[in-house]
Formats: C-alpha cells, structure tokens, sequence
C-alpha cells in the first residue's frame, strides 16, 4: 500500500465531523455499468495525488496561473499549499507554503487567486478581514489590504467572505457578510496599496461570490444569499450608475463564473446553494439556460438529489460549457460532468473514476483538458483522461432571448 493510500485510511479513520461523515443515503445509478460507460465516453483518472494536510483540513479554494504551471491550494485553516505543476506529465511538486493567520480567533481561507498571468504575485483572502500580497521570489507578506472606516460609510464588518482581482491586477474587491442590514463590495487600488470606495445598496444579504470579467477589467459579477446576481461597471464611482444588470436566481448564490456563448457575448453562470444552475446573458438580461438540482442529478445517471453536490461549471476549449457533479454517498467516490447542449438539455460527458473526497472546488485546464479537484479530505488531485477514453465535442451555449429579468426579492 502506498503512503498515500495509507494516509488517506487514516484520514478517514480520525476525521472531524464533516459531510463525509454523515450517514450515506442509499443512492445508486440509474442505469447499467454497460450503459454508463456508453454514455459518459470520456474516461478520467487520477494522475497525481497530494494530501496538503494531515490534520484533514478542508481545500476550499484552488488557484493557477494563466500557463497553468504553478497552482495554490488555500485551506479551511488558512494556509496555502503552492505546487510547480508539470502539465505535460500532470505531476505536482511541492514549491511554497505559506503557514496559518496567527490569530487567537479561527480564521479560514475566502479565496485564492494569482494576482496577474504569471506565476509570482498570489493574493490570498482571509476571514479575519485581510487581503495578503505575496511576492513568491521574495519573503514575507509584499502588501496587506484592509478596510478602514470612512465617516460616510455604514459601519463595516471586520470579516470578509469571498474576492477577486480584476483582469489588468489593478483592483481588488472584496465581499462580506451582511451587517447591520448592509452587505458590502470593499474595492482596494493595488499600485497604490490603498482603498478605493465601497458600494452596499446592491445586496441585502451576505456576498457569497464575486468574479471579475477574465478579460474587461471593468466588469463585476457578484451574488448574495439575497439571490441576486448584480454586474457592474466598475469604473463608476456612484453604485446606481455602476449597477447594469440585475439577474434573480430565486435561491442563494454559492458559485459565480463567466463564459461565452457562439455570438460571443457575455454569458454569467450562477451555482446556487440548494444545487440548481443558472445562467442569464450579461447584456440583455436573458435566461440562457436553468437546472434544478433533480435534473442535474438525472444528468449524471444518480437516484437520489439529496446526495447531490453540484461542484462549478468550466469553459471547455470548443467553447461550450460543462458542469462537475458528485455526491455525498460513499464519502463522494461518485464524479461526473454534463455538458450544457441547450437551455434546457444536459448531456453525459465524463466520469472521473477514482475519487476519494467530497470536492469543494476545481480547475479545468481546457488545453490540456486537465481537471484539478480539493476537497474535504486535504486533497489536491490532478486528473487526466484516459487514453481509453473517446473524445466527444461538445455543443456551444446558445442565447435564447426570454423576458428580462427584473431585480425583485426572491422570497
């Protein structure tokens, strides 16, 4: 037995309560292995491996850089693992760590994220209201951004729950609970190490995601508990002028991404709490595609959605849009991915065979079709098709125009 597996034995052994933990309900495929295996025709396995800690703290975040050769794990802890990764061989090395907060209180990871296309700069946000600058080359913190008081502002909550960086590495804004009846988007100019404004008319309840545009530097999307998804222009001052779209999901917003549909117009994709996905046309406002939980669940050929974890939706290279499934059940062994064909049709697309933890988040490196899974286990695992499996294209996200959407409660 490898020390790996070993390890991971252990782990499972002495775990924290966590969902892993919680007793399975009985869940099955819905149809043969035989008719499984023709239907989800590519086939992944688990390249490289790594534990990032033996104390099973959580990988809540994942970041790489745009030539996806470096990557960083961020945990439930704080810490952040970074890797060399050698995608042609899909093999990580150990390269950095950088150790917990110290702070008497808990203080867990919001985000990780490099801060421009290469592989030095890392940003790394904490719960105790702190944005970190690191300079890998270098050591020790290069920056720290946190929010002072302003006299105009309501008062602002010490923590943070999420953040982002734009595309130019100029901006940084940050999401926080709600407080005081105000949720808040805390903006912070990078040059210049200082902060730039906020905006707290928008959301009325915590900021669970934000994502700046991969290639506008101007463009936000963020979304709350209130189950609004909001896209700014950032480069207005006054929040009402800022504010373009608004788009209700009807549910709470866990997980924002931006993609592309064949007109090439902006597409703003929403992973909700409950395991729906939704996605509206930036511009227009249009409803482009949506799945409750049960039909996702249905996708990837499972029983029961009370097993269901929708995990992220990826851009694939032929520019249509997949979706990374699991479940609960047996400790999360099931993963799979759909493609989205149309608004309302999901195909089978991969199964990842192999998995050994309840995933939190993911990276898709469409060129080399590598997928980077963390988890509730502190595991770190590459995946890379298997040369068994057959190569199936999938059809592009297409804009349907509907009735626009209007920003309204969603209770």
């Amino acid at each position: 037995m490898s020390d790996f597996n070993k390890y991971c034995e252990e782990a499972a052994k002495e775990a924290l309560p966590d969902s892993e933990d919680e007793e399975d309900i009985g869940d099955e495929d819905t149809c043969s292995a035989q008719d499984l295996a023709a239907e989800f025709q590519l086939k992944y396995k688990p390249q490289d491996e790594v534990s990032v800690s033996l104390q099973r703290e959580y990988v809540l975040s994942l970041a790489a850089d745009q030539e996806f050769s470096r990557m960083a794990a961020g945990l439930s802890n704080s810490a952040v693992h970074i890797y060399n990764l050698d995608s042609g061989a899909g093999k990580l090395e150990n390269f950095s760590y950088l150790p917990p907060t110290d702070s008497p209180q808990h203080v867990s990871i919001c985000g990780v994220r490099f801060l421009d296309e290469g592989p030095h700069n890392i940003l790394v946000g904490t719960t105790d209201g702190y944005v970190r600058l690191y300079d890998l080359r270098l050591r020790g913190e290069q920056a720290r951004f946190k929010y002072t008081q302003h006299p105009n502002v309501p008062p602002v909550p010490k923590s943070l729950s999420c953040f982002d960086r734009n595309a130019n590495g100029r901006i940084i804004c940050c999401g926080t609970e709600q407080f005081h009846s105000n949720a808040f988007l805390v903006f912070f100019d990078v040059r210049e190490r200082q902060q730039m404004g906020v905006y707290f008319e928008s959301h009325e309840d915590d900021i669970t995601s934000l994502r700046f545009h991969a290639q506008n530097p101007d463009l936000l999307a963020t979304g709350s508990v209130d189950g609004l998804v909001n896209v700014f222009d950032v480069k207005e001052p006054d929040e009402d002028e800022a504010l373009l779209n608004t788009f209700n999901t009807e549910s709470s917003v866990y997980r924002l991404a931006w993609h592309k549909n064949v007109y090439d117009k902006d597409i703003i994709s929403c992973v909700t709490t409950t395991g729906d996905f939704k996605s509206y046309e930036c511009e227009e406002g249009d409803e482009v595609a949506s799945f409750e939980r049960q039909d996702v669940t249905a996708a990837i050929r499972r029983k029961k959605a009370a097993n269901f974890n929708l995990i992220n939706a990826h851009n694939q290279d032929d520019g249509g849009v997949f979706l990374l499934a699991g479940t609960n059940f047996n400790k999360g062994e099931i993963l799979r991915s759909v493609s989205v064909t149309s608004k309302n049709s999901l195909q089978p697309l991969a199964n990842f065979q192999g998995n050994k933890q309840i995933v939190r988040d993911s990276l898709f490196d469409s060129k080399r079709s590598l997928l980077f899974t963390g988890g509730e286990s502190g595991i770190v695992t590459v995946w890379t098709q298997d040369a068994s499996g057959t190569a199936v294209s999938s059809e592009k996200l297409k804009a349907k125009k509907e009735k626009k959407s209007r920003k309204q409660t969603p209770y």
